[in-house]
């Protein structure tokens, strides 16, 4: 498995912000790889038009920010990890992450998952679009303390092109954490034939048929892999069978891949990617 080069974390100093720092030094320090903090504040210009044309609050606040980045920069330099920096920009998250990102290069993109911070923004419209897809690269949502490494992990694979990358990743990002591809399936016309009333037998040997392809998929999909990832397959809608299915697993960490067409569609995502970046009761990586 190929290692993590580089990781930039984004933190506003919030418990599940400086937890996302802890996850992204553990990734670092296990790959050796280099390790960006990033912490935004507010333009200079929104400041002067809040507080006055002389205030100082800027200063104050990027010295505060400095004061508390130092705090976070010794603990992960206590965690082993040998190259890491800090960076203040100005703006809103979404732009300064994306600018970063776009002179740091990162492999992997670390948030945390709580609403006034950089869920919301990374995962509502064009400020989603715009870092998933300048960045190009996953993008980790930190919901759990990071203690240790993981231990389970989860790849939600919808047996199209993208799976074996959301696999790949998934193993880069988890290491050496046992992996279950799973994908969860409906049979597409099982609704409209209960509704038209065809035979049960008839709609029963549908869905069978529906499932033992879906499991021939999954075969061929894992096999490369030499035992090395756990293929499921489950019946119902993703959304809930999902987030089941990492309780069933105890799994720290699903990885899921974007969907679309164009770059932009894919930073958009797709409603599952969505739903698990919200929900997912465990960190999730959208790759």
């Amino acid at each position: 498995m190929p290692a993590l080069e580089r990781i930039l974390v984004a933190t506003d100093f919030s418990p599940l912000g400086n937890a996302a720092v802890r996850r992204a030094a553990l990734l670092a320090a296990r790959d050796g790889a280099k390790l960006l903090l990033v912490h935004a504040l507010p333009r200079f210009a929104t400041l002067q038009s809040a507080f006055g044309e002389h205030t100082q609050v800027d200063l104050q606040m990027r010295s505060a920010a400095e004061a508390i980045a130092g705090e976070l920069l010794a603990e992960v330099d206590a965690m082993g990890v040998g190259q890491v920096s800090f960076e203040v920009g100005e703006g809103r998250t979404h732009r300064v992450v994306a600018d970063a990102a776009e002179s740091f290069l990162p492999d992997l993109v670390v948030i945390g998952a709580h609403g006034k911070g950089l869920l919301q923004q990374f995962f509502l419209g064009g400020s989603a679009a715009r870092i998933l897809s300048q960045s190009r690269c996953p993008v980790l949502v930190v919901r759990e303390e990071a203690r240790a490494d993981y231990t389970q992990l989860i790849a939600a694979v919808d047996l199209g092109p993208r799976s074996a990358i959301v696999i790949d990743t998934a193993r880069t990002v988890g290491g050496a954490a046992p992996l279950a591809a799973v994908h969860a399936y409906t049979a597409p016309f099982e609704a409209a034939m209960r509704y038209k009333h065809f035979p049960e037998q008839d709609i029963l040997r549908y869905v069978s048929d529906e499932a033992d392809a879906a499991k021939e998929s999954m075969d061929a999909l894992v096999a490369p892999y030499g035992g090395a990832v756990d293929g499921r397959v489950v019946y119902g809608d993703p959304n809930p069978a999902l987030p089941e299915a990492v309780r069933e697993l105890g799994a720290g960490l699903i990885a899921v891949g974007k969907h679309g067409g164009t770059r932009v569609e894919e930073a958009i995502m797709g409603s599952v990617p969505r739903f698990l970046a919200y929900y997912a009761p465990c960190d999730v990586l959208v790759c």
